[in-house]
């Protein structure tokens, strides 16, 4: 029996009221011997039998699973209460509102009646009386709300009413504040042990082993009892189609059927990865692919890889027995500008064939605790509830992602909570109650922890001057970068542990801290300022294909580049080459397109040069 089932039935002993919120729309509920209950009508039915209720009473709207099930209808009481002109009860309030005359009833007849156990169920309290920020109603709400309020002051113990409501958050705070007669309950998700019955009670007969099944209660957190029942009857479905002995039905198999009813889709980029032979081949090439794009930060480049490896070969998360997490999990850590970003972006691109898969959020725009509404939506009844979260409507939409979470020290400590349960779980609630799945995405963290000289809190720290310390005194290039991870490493443990006590967030990362070098070396630089030149080339011939214009860069203007701003590409990283080239570049090439269309020509090739007094120039050739 599911822990919550045994808590209902212990409150329904201990109190007169009980709120049941959360997964109250499920077709069915888990048993402890793996049968199901049709619904939450049945189960109230059962439980009441089981304490010695000789009748329970419904109001509002309810399902009945009985059978087949059928589509919401009213319950019988409510239907003779809207006889209207036949009902003796409408003729003696005087044509008041059918709903406030069954509560009447229960007020007067009912609930203070000791001859019998009785149990009284509104359905949907939050919606016949939904929750006012003011604590102003209209005068109907404000009519039925008094009338619960006397049922809940004076039931007899003997008694029970049970109000259900989709949200509890949307409940009037006069039926639960100060009341010692009342208690919330939350019904949750099935989790794994209810999971894991359910599959034992069909799949076991059909032949597939305790490993299968323990793989798929693994990796359906989050989903209802009804996606259960569909996942059960897909995975036999498919044995049967393919005859396939079910103990061989494989593990990527089962994944993507559950991905069917998780993500939506059956894709697996994941399972697309080519091991070898390719230009991405995880074995012998992937390295090198990186390495080709992101310069300078080979030790960042291979923990990214092992991971990969790792999520391809589907053993995330074995030792911990929670499969339903985020493929990778990666915290970036350095100075600004070399290479951060860049290489999560290469990561989507490697994983997923497009950028597009690249899914940013700037982490300064959470400064404040209650911004956390940005990313999940905001509160029912308020403003932009119906748009829903950007963090969750983006993986909605895309579930195949690298997503981005830039200088995460400047977000407010309680948004970190939110990031618990993705890393732990693999999925988070929006503010409309909606499951989001982050079991198919990367997550990646980026700070320049280790750089600062005051916390976001204002106090001093030394994180820079023990940075430039090991700069000035270590000489060794391998000993100095080693130095460097190391203090960047310990600085974002410091920032867990002691400046924001996090230490849970810190555990769920790992060992996946991954610190960035500075780019110091000559032939980093080098290939640092080639590369943006070669984009700045190519970026070009697009924009004006139309015209055939062309735009070519002599050797000697990288060494000019190197010369003038290595220094700058060393404290900036490729930004500062990127603000350098904005500058010296962009003003040169303009006055050459202008005056080439002035003349109309076209066709040109933009030529940048070194003149024999060192100035970089431009020439066009037809």
């Amino acid at each position: 029996m599911a822990v919550w089932q045994e808590n209902l039935r212990r409150l329904l002993k201990l109190k007169e009221i009980l709120i049941l919120h959360g997964n109250v729309r499920d077709s069915a509920y888990v048993k402890k011997d793996g049968s199901l209950l049709k619904g939450l009508t049945e189960l109230l039915r059962e439980v009441g039998r089981e304490q010695g209720y000789q009748k329970i009473h419904f109001w509002g709207v309810l399902f009945d699973h009985e059978g087949k099930g059928n589509p919401p209808m009213w319950s019988i009481e409510r239907i003779e209460s809207l006889k209207g002109d036949e009902n003796p009860l409408t003729k003696r309030m005087g044509g008041q509102n059918p709903e406030l005359q069954l509560l009447g009833r229960w007020l007067k007849e009912e609930i203070r009646n000791t001859t019998e156990k009785k149990i009284f169920v509104i359905n949907y309290i939050d919606k016949l009386t939904p929750y006012s920020q003011r604590g102003i109603y209209p005068r109907d709400i404000a009519l039925t709300i008094s009338l619960i309020q006397k049922i809940i002051e004076n039931i007899t113990p003997n008694n029970r009413l049970i109000m259900i409501a989709l949200q509890d958050t949307m409940l009037p705070l006069e039926y639960y504040t100060n009341s010692p007669r009342v208690a919330v309950m939350e019904i949750p998700m099935p989790d794994k042990e209810e999971r894991y019955i359910f599959f034992s009670q069909i799949l076991s007969q059909k032949r597939f082993n305790d490993e299968q099944i323990e793989f798929l209660s693994n990796i359906t957190d989050g989903l209802y009892v009804r996606d259960l029942e569909n996942i059960q009857r897909d995975v036999i479905k498919e044995c049967s189609d393919t005859d396939t002995d079910p103990e061989k039905i494989s593990f990527t198999r089962l994944r993507k059927i559950v991905n069917r009813y998780s993500i939506g889709t059956e894709e697996d980029p994941w399972a697309k990865l080519p091991l070898s032979g390719h230009s991405k081949g995880l074995l012998d090439s992937a390295e090198t692919w990186f390495k080709e794009r992101v310069i300078g930060q080979d030790h960042a480049v291979r923990e990214v890889v092992n991971a990969i490896k790792k999520a391809r070969a589907g053993v995330v998360g074995l030792a911990s027995g929670q499969e339903a997490k985020p493929r990778a999990v990666f915290f970036f850590a350095g100075p600004t500008g070399v290479g951060k970003t860049f290489l999560a972006k290469k990561l989507a691109e490697y994983l997923f064939d497009s950028e597009e898969a690249f899914i940013r959020f700037d982490m300064s725009e959470f400064k404040e605790e209650h911004t956390v509404s940005k990313l999940i939506g905001s509160p029912p009844g308020y403003v932009g509830y119906e748009k829903g979260g950007m963090l969750t409507n983006a993986v909605k939409n895309r579930p195949f992602s690298v997503i981005l979470f830039d200088e995460i020290e400047k977000a407010h400590p309680k948004i970190m909570d939110i990031f618990l349960q993705i890393l732990d779980d693999g999925r988070l609630t929006d503010s409309r109650g909606q499951t989001v799945f982050f079991t198919e995405a990367v997550i990646i963290f980026t700070s320049n922890i280790g750089t600062r000289t005051t916390t976001a809190g204002g106090q001093v720290i030394d994180e820079k001057a023990k940075l430039e310390e090991i700069l000035q005194t270590v000489n060794d290039p391998e000993e100095r970068a080693k130095k460097i991870r190391e203090h960047f490493e310990k600085s974002v443990r410091n920032f867990f542990i002691q400046e924001i006590s996090r230490p849970e967030l810190l555990n769920r990362i790992g060992s996946n801290i991954i610190a960035f070098n500075y780019l110091d070396l000559s032939e980093a630089k080098r290939r640092i300022i080639q590369t943006k030149l070669e984009d700045l080339s190519f970026n070009f011939r697009d924009k004006f294909a139309s015209l055939g214009h062309r735009l070519t860069f002599k050797d000697e203007v990288v060494d000019y580049f190197l010369d003038k701003h290595g220094k700058n590409i060393e404290q900036f990283g490729g930004r500062g080459l990127v603000n350098a080239l904005e500058n010296e570049v962009a003003h040169l090439l303009a006055e050459q397109i202008l005056y080439s269309e002035k003349v109309g020509q076209k066709k040109c090739n933009f030529i940048f040069y070194i003149n024999p007094q060192g100035e970089l120039r431009c020439r066009r050739e037809s």
